[in-house]
């Protein structure tokens, strides 16, 4: 009882620690959450809905994801006026299952600190483990795997019936918030049980329970059809035949390219570029005595960490590796069979916990050979996690930045459309020259990673929604390179909008389209001055400002 005492205080410490810093990184610049893109439509505009039922028949919640669909309207909209809760709460349950996978893990490696570090602070996480919209996904779906491999575990050393039936049931649930939870869980509970296997092979006929995720998996992509209409989300689970050519020729190369562009080009931005940026901002006293607090976090860090060299696991190291190895692919493996290949920085969170085993196992491997090791995994992770602290706040400025730019040209566009538009005036509306990102000096520009609602027509109705929900809104932002693709050249090309606006990075300017022909327009503003000219080659169309014409 006293050793379950101790090893439960000791978990308790570590998710403080954890806690603390992730929760010190998202207030860096403010105790306050700044929504983004998504944020505005699921947490805000959702709740303008009568009623879930209405939500779903319209948009196909539950289609994908349903329990993220459900939490959205249940309890993060709830929270939307003091979102800072809502990022506790998510940085409290990452703590928590990071905390549980390490003693988890436990039972077969050599553990250190350093894995909790990783699998949590990493500063390409950011994306997945604070803005809401990722966030409220990705680490709830880890948090259910994690459970769920623990309801696991005790079935696995008590054989009762009463810890088999919650892990068939938890076994489901990572599907529900996020496709790459669930199948991590897969591959984290099957390797369990051939690592209680290779410790005790009487333990078979328990471990075939293990297998229960590959129906699960059937059983919630079933559920997911039989709910499934038109709405936005209704097709996001499609998958794509692996034995073509297209498969091969197109599909995978542009899949592998995304994830090197992902752990390597931004995981080596976010860290490094990221601690360069935050070091400008402390010199400069922008961030003196956030850096001073979290130092000292640190430091408590380091009271807080356990001391001792690695966890109680007897299994060799190269077996852990392995098994990191195989916890780092799984998760992102499911992007070689859906349908869009579309791999953002959240898509890399769930692999974290495989990365932390690799990286952990590897330094507490070297930091055995070097003498007085007894405190070194503790500081070691000290450091790290406040390097990680540091460049991760990066982004954090970055997302306020984006949150206080998209708020000034949306409030600037409510405004104009409620003077110069009727009431009654349900006719498109095109601003021209709005760019997807306003940042001067991002970290690593990729995909829609800290874009602004300016980046497309749902995100930026969802804006205005939010700021005026008395009107349905039907505004399109049309950047400049390109302004529209051969995909999107017919809802955007601007001669097919009844009023055109034309933004001068300060304000917006009413505008007026002169065609030059079949591959070319003119833009004036009302009193015939030009502003620019939009060509089309090839099907793609680009904006001209005036200086920029030859």
């Amino acid at each position: 009882m006293s050793d379950m005492r101790s090893a439960r205080h000791e978990m308790g410490k570590e998710v403080l620690a954890i806690f603390l810093l992730l929760m010190a990184r998202a207030c860096a610049f403010g105790v306050q959450y700044w929504p983004q893109l998504d944020d505005y439509i699921q947490y805000h505009n959702y709740a303008l809905s009568e009623s879930f039922w209405e939500l779903q028949t319209s948009m196909g919640l539950l289609a994908s994801r349903p329990l993220a669909g459900l939490a959205d309207y249940f309890i993060w909209g709830s929270m939307y006026d003091y979102m800072i809760l809502g990022v506790a709460m998510i940085s409290l349950a990452l703590a928590v299952s990071a905390v549980l996978l390490k003693r988890q893990l436990s039972r077969y490696f050599s553990i250190g600190p350093l894995f909790l570090v990783v699998m949590t602070l990493l500063p390409l996480g950011v994306e997945g483990t604070y803005w809401m919209s990722a966030s409220t996904r990705v680490v709830c779906g880890l948090l259910m795997a994690v459970l769920a491999a623990e309801a696991f575990l005790r079935w696995m050393d008590t054989g009762r019936w009463y810890w088999a039936l919650p892990f068939l049931f938890l076994q489901l649930l990572p599907y529900g918030f996020y496709e790459q939870s669930g199948v991590f869980s897969v591959a984290l509970i099957v390797g369990m049980a051939i690592l209680e296997i290779i410790r005790d092979w009487r333990r078979w006929k328990r471990a075939l329970l293990s297998l229960w995720g590959l129906p699960a998996m059937k059983l919630y992509l079933e559920m997911t059809a039989l709910l499934a209409s038109d709405g936005v989300y209704s097709g996001r689970t499609e998958m794509v035949t692996v034995n073509t050519p297209y498969w091969w020729d197109t599909f995978l190369p542009e899949v592998l390219d995304q994830m090197r562009s992902v752990f390597v080009e931004g995981m080596g931005a976010t860290l490094f570029q990221g601690l360069a940026r935050v070091f400008q901002w402390i010199l400069s006293g922008q961030l003196l005595f956030w850096a001073f607090l979290t130092a000292a976090l640190a430091v408590l860090c380091w009271r807080l960490f356990p001391k001792k060299e690695a966890g109680r696991g007897t299994l060799s190291p190269w077996l852990a590796i392995v098994a990191g190895v195989l916890l780092f692919l799984a998760p992102i493996s499911i992007f070689f069979v859906l349908a869009n290949p579309w791999f953002s920085f959240r898509g890399a969170v769930t692999s974290f916990a495989g990365l932390a085993l690799v990286c952990d196992t590897a330094v507490m491997a070297l930091w055995f050979r070097l003498p007085g090791r007894k405190q070194g995994p503790a500081v070691l992770a000290t450091l790290a996690a406040l390097i990680f602290c540091w460049a991760g706040a990066a982004d954090i400025h970055d997302y306020r930045q984006t949150w206080e730019t998209d708020q000034y040209i949306g409030q600037m566009t409510v405004q104009a459309l409620q003077q110069d538009l009727e009431p009654e005036d349900n006719g498109r509306v095109g601003i021209l020259a709005v760019e997807p990102t306003y940042l001067s000096n991002q970290t690593y520009y990729y995909h829609e990673h800290i874009h602004g609602c300016t980046e497309s027509a749902w995100a930026f109705q969802g804006l205005m929604t939010s700021l005026d929900g008395s009107r349905s809104w039907n505004v399109t932002p049309l950047p400049t390179d390109p302004m529209y693709r051969q995909w999107n050249a017919a809802s955007n090309r601007p001669d097919t909008f009844d009023h055109l606006y034309y933004f001068d990075g300060a304000e917006l300017i009413p505008a007026v389209l002169e065609k030059e022909g079949e591959t070319e327009c003119s833009i004036y503003d009302q009193e015939g001055r030009l502003l620019g000219v939009v060509r089309e080659e090839d099907g793609v169309g680009y904006f001209f400002r005036p200086e920029q014409l030859s």
